[in-house]
C-alpha cells in the first residue's frame, strides 16, 4: 500500500474520530469537555513515553538485519513499563488541575496508553515489513466500532468514564490484540536469549536517547498551554481551548506522517553527517511548510463551522482560540519536517537542544501571557513557540547556503502571512473567508517560484508507504 492509499484510510478514521467528538461534547457539555480536553491533552503529552524514538531505530535495525534488533516481546516490556509512568502522571496532573471529581474519568482515559504501547510495538515490526496498511485498516474498522456503540450508550446519558470506556478505551484494546496477533504473521529471526536480548534493546535505548529527550521536549512545549490555561480560567475556557487543541492534535497525525515519510528521501539522497545537500533540505522544507500553511488557512476560513458543526453551540467560544492556533499548524509541520531532517543527519543532539529554547519559552510566555489572556494567551504562546524552534533548526541547516537561505526567507515570509491572517481575524478585521481566500493567494505567490522541483517529491511521496506517527 501506498501514502496515497494510506490516506483513504485515514480519512475514514478521522470522520469516525469526528463524529465521536461531537456525540461526547454534546452528551457531556461545556463543563464537562473541560474535563475531558484536560486528561486527553495530558495524555497526549506524556504519550511519547510509549516511543521516545525507539521505532526509528528498530526500524533501521531490522532493515540492517534481524541479528541487530530486540525481539518484540523484549521491547514490549520496556513499552509497557514506561506506559505505567505515563499513566500515573495523568492520572496526578489530572488530580492537580481539575480536582478529585475527575480522577474516575482519568484512569478510564489514560488507560488506553497501555494498549496503544501493545499496537506501537506491533507497528514497528509491521513497518519494517511494509504493512503499516493492515493497522491502518483495522484502526478504523475498531474506531468505527467504538462509534456504532457509543451512540446508544450516549443516548441513555452515560456518565464521561463510561463514553471513555465505550469510545476510546474498548477500542484501543480491540486494535491491540487484533495487532499482535498481524505480528505473528511477521517473520522473525531465531532466539537469541535472555541475555542477549536484554544487551539489544540497552542498544536501542542509548542510540534512541537524544531523539527521546526531543521528543520529550516537543510534546511538553506544545501542550503546557493546558496547564496555564487551568490555573488561569474557569471551566468554560479549558474546555474552548482544549476544543480547540484537538485540531492542532489531528495536524500534528499528519505533519509526523509527512515528515516520517520523506526521512527516507533525505537518506538516500546524501543528508549526512556534514548536513550536506542544502538544496534539497531547503526544496522540501518549502513543500512541507506550503501544505501546512494551506491547512491553517483553511482552519482560519472554516474555524467557525468547524466548532459548530463537531461541538454545538456550548462551544462555540473555541473558534477564537483555533483561529489563533491556526499559525502553530503551519509551524509545526516545519518543524516536524525538520526534526526528522536531523535525524537523517545524525544531528538529533542539536535538535534537543533547540527544543530546551522552545520549552524554556513556552514556560516564560506561560507566567507572561496565559496566565493574564487565558486561552487566547496559550494559543499565541503556542505559534511563537513552534516557530522559534523551526526558525532554530531550519537556519542551522540552510543558513550556508544561498538556496538555503532562500528556502529561510520562503518559510518567514508564509508564516508571517498565516500568523497576520489569524490575528486580523482574531480582531474582528478581516472576515475568516477574506482571511483565508487573501492568505491562500499570497502563500501561492510566494511559493510558486519555488514550486519546480515539488513535484518529483510528490511523486515519491505518493508511492511510498505512509509511516504511523509515533503516538
Amino acid at each position: 500500500m501506498t501514502a496515497a492509499s494510506q490516506v483513504v484510510a485515514r480519512v475514514s478514521t478521522l470522520v469516525f474520530t469526528v463524529a465521536a467528538t461531537a456525540i461526547i461534547a454534546r452528551t457531556i457539555g461545556k463543563d464537562g469537555f473541560a474535563d475531558w480536553g484536560t486528561v486527553l491533552m495530558l495524555t497526549a503529552m506524556v504519550a511519547f513515553l510509549l516511543d521516545p524514538g525507539l521505532a526509528p531505530v528498530v526500524v533501521r535495525r531490522l532493515a540492517q538485519g534481524e541479528s541487530e534488533a530486540p525481539s518484540p516481546e523484549s521491547l514490549l516490556g520496556v513499552r509497557l513499563m514506561l506506559s505505567a509512568a505515563a499513566f500515573v502522571a495523568v492520572v496526578a496532573l489530572g488530580l492537580a488541575l481539575r480536582g478529585s471529581g475527575v480522577v474516575v474519568l482519568a484512569i478510564v482515559l489514560a488507560a488506553q496508553l497501555f494498549p496503544r504501547a501493545v499496537v506501537l510495538n506491533a507497528g514497528t515490526w509491521m513497518q519494517a515489513e511494509h504493512r503499516l496498511h493492515v493497522q491502518t485498516g483495522l484502526e478504523a474498522i475498531t474506531i468505527a466500532g467504538g462509534l456504532a456503540l457509543l451512540v446508544p450508550v450516549a443516548a441513555l446519558g452515560a456518565p464521561p468514564a463510561v463514553l471513555a470506556g465505550v469510545g476510546v478505551l474498548l477500542p484501543s484494546a480491540v486494535l491491540a490484540t487484533l495487532m499482535w496477533r498481524e505480528l505473528e504473521t511477521v517473520p522473525r529471526a531465531s532466539s537469541r536469549g535472555r541475555l542477549a536480548d536484554r544487551a539489544l534493546v540497552r542498544a536501542v535505548l542509548r542510540e534512541a536517547a537524544p531523539l527521546a529527550g526531543a521528543v520529550l521536549l516537543v510534546s511538553l512545549y506544545t501542550r503546557i498551554g493546558v496547564v496555564f490555561v487551568n490555573e488561569a480560567k474557569n471551566g468554560a475556557e479549558v474546555a474552548d481551548f482544549t476544543f480547540a487543541f484537538l485540531f492542532i492534535e489531528q495536524a500534528i497525525v499528519v505533519a509526523v506522517i509527512l515528515a516520517a515519510t520523506l526521512l527516507p528521501m533525505l537518506v538516500e539522497r546524501g543528508v549526512g553527517e556534514s548536513g550536506a545537500r542544502p538544496a534539497l533540505v531547503g526544496d522540501m522544507l518549502s513543500l512541507v511548510t506550503f501544505i501546512g500553511t494551506l491547512g491553517a488557512l483553511a482552519l482560519i476560513a472554516l474555524a467557525r463551522p468547524l466548532v459548530l458543526l463537531i461541538g454545538g453551540d456550548g462551544l462555540e467560544g473555541a473558534v477564537q482560540p483555533l483561529t489563533l492556533l491556526a499559525p502553530a499548524c503551519a509551524a509545526l509541520f516545519a518543524n516536524c519536517y525538520m526534526g526528522y531532517a536531523h535525524v537523517a543527519a545524525r544531528r538529533a543532539g542539536r535538535y534537543l537542544a533547540f527544543n530546551l529554547v522552545g520549552l524554556a519559552i513556552s514556560v516564560v510566555l506561560g507566567f507572561a501571557l496565559t496566565l493574564e489572556q487565558g486561552a487566547d494567551g496559550a494559543a499565541r504562546v503556542t505559534w511563537i513557540t513552534e516557530t522559534v524552534v523551526v526558525l532554530l533548526a531550519a537556519g542551522s541547516f540552510l543558513w550556508g547556503s544561498a538556496h538555503g537561505r532562500s528556502a529561510l526567507v520562503h518559510l518567514v515570509v508564509v508564516l508571517g502571512v498565516v500568523t497576520v491572517c489569524a490575528e486580523l481575524t482574531s480582531a474582528g478585521t478581516l472576515a475568516p473567508a477574506v482571511a483565508g481566500v487573501a492568505g491562500t493567494a499570497l502563500t501561492l505567490l510566494v511559493s510558486v517560484p519555488r514550486a519546480r522541483g515539488w513535484l518529483g517529491y510528490a511523486r515519491t511521496l505518493l508511492s511510498r508507504e505512509a509511516v504511523a506517527p509515533p503516538v
